[in-house]
C-alpha cells in the first residue's frame, strides 16, 4: 500500500513535469534605445576683446576737430 502511494505521487509529479514541459513560453525584450539630444548653452565673455577693439579703433592722435566737422561737433555737445 505504501508503494502504491509512492508510485501515485511520483506518477503525479511526472505527469505534472510532462505537461508543464509541453507549454510554450515566448519572452521578448525591448532592445530599442531612445537617444535624446539636448541643446548645449555656452556663454562666452568677450567684453575684453570688444573693449580692446574699440580702444584700438578709437585711439587717435589729435583733436576731435580733426575728425568731425563743426556741425557734428555741435550735435555731439548737445
Amino acid at each position: 500500500m505504501k508503494n502504491f502511494f509512492v508510485a501515485l505521487i511520483l506518477g503525479g509529479l511526472g505527469l505534472l513535469l510532462f505537461v508543464s514541459g509541453c507549454t510554450r513560453h515566448h519572452v521578448t525584450a525591448d532592445t530599442t534605445h531612445r537617444v535624446e539630444i539636448a541643446p548645449i548653452h555656452v556663454t562666452v565673455d568677450i567684453n575684453l576683446k570688444v573693449q580692446r577693439a574699440l580702444n584700438d579703433a578709437l585711439d587717435f592722435q589729435g583733436d576731435m576737430a580733426d575728425i568731425f566737422t563743426e556741425e557734428e561737433l555741435q550735435l555731439l555737445r548737445n
